[in-house]
């Protein structure tokens, strides 16, 4: 019997998310890292770009850099379910790079296959922003809880809570050695180094200049890179542009240091994310050639993903 019309497209609907979720369900996992541009945009709302968030696999085990507005949806896109995820690292409480750290706490613990333990690290702020969580939805996770069914633990136990003081330093975390430093901009901000099976990425978050970041970065194989001033502000009238770009040079990085950075880290793939408006991807390759980088540049993409 000729399906209806409805009948068919019900039909061909269900046969997509059936692809859709074995496709998920086979993902590969890498042989080493993969690096995964979540958002790349920055606190300017955006329909083309979520906030800023990056996700750092290395073989099974993943690494969630920031949760900026919109991240969440990003992950699910992929495929990436968030409550595989149990480790997340914040580089500075900004909104744009922690807005959804609420719906990855919650909506990715309880449900079958959700979380049961989850690490945090991040500069002051950390574990009052988690307490916050806690004390806000304290009704809806009881309910959740003793009504629904769903596990005390992975929200209000077995959250390991590490926040960091020092200017630099390491720690393990899941088989990968984790580097942080803390780098300049308006609140305590810490860029991080991965360094596993002979292969490094780091994350810089947002910063300004200091000598301090080329030594940390060195020789690494993919830097994600505050590349706020790297692009042309086209999205605002001219006036407006001109005064963003003088008040933004006051907390990120400008396009010609960020030039000598690459040039001095020398890293393999350099990753400019943090982005709006609209990047002269030419004219800065010829900029970071002139200060003697060698390796490759790439504008960062929401959903862009970059194996070493």
């Amino acid at each position: 019997m000729r399906k209806s019309g409805a009948s068919a497209a019900i039909a061909a609907g269900l046969f997509v998310l059936v692809l859709a979720f074995n496709a998920n369900a086979s993902e590969t996992i890498p042989e080493g890292f993969a690096v995964r541009i979540i958002g790349s945009g920055n606190p300017q709302l955006s329909a083309k770009r979520a906030g800023p968030s990056v996700l750092v696999q290395y073989k099974d085990k993943q690494f969630l850099v920031d949760c900026g507005s919109g991240s969440i949806a990003g992950l699910l896109r992929a495929g990436i379910e968030p409550g595989k995820i149990k480790n997340m690292l914040f580089t500075h409480h900004h909104a744009d790079h922690n807005a959804e750290y609420w719906s990855f706490a919650i909506g990715g613990w309880g449900y079958p296959g959700g979380r049961r333990e989850m690490n945090l690290v991040g500069p002051a702020g950390t574990k009052h922003l988690h307490r916050v969580t806690l004390d806000f939805y304290k009704a809806d996770l009881d309910y959740r809880i003793k009504t629904v069914g769903f596990p005390g633990d992975g929200i209000r136990t077995k959250v390991n809570i590490r926040e960091l003081k020092d200017a630099t330093g390491s720690f393990e975390l899941d088989g990968v050695k984790i580097t942080a430093l803390a780098v300049p901009h308006t609140s305590k901000t810490y860029a991080y180094r991965f360094d596993a099976g002979g292969k490094s990425i780091v994350i810089s978050g947002d910063l300004k200049y200091s000598g301090e970041f080329a030594p940390f970065a060195k020789d690494a194989d993919v830097i994600v890179f505050d590349g706020q001033m790297s692009v042309d502000f086209n999205d605002l009238s001219p006036e407006a542009a001109e005064k963003i770009k003088g008040n933004l040079l006051k907390s990120h990085i400008s396009n010609d240091e960020i030039a000598k950075v690459a040039a001095d880290a020398s890293p393999k793939k350099l990753v400019l994310t943090h982005l709006s408006g609209e990047m002269d991807l030419a004219a800065n390759i010829r900029l970071y050639r002139e200060a003697g980088y060698k390796g490759e540049v790439i504008q960062a993409e929401d959903g862009l993903v970059i194996i070493p």
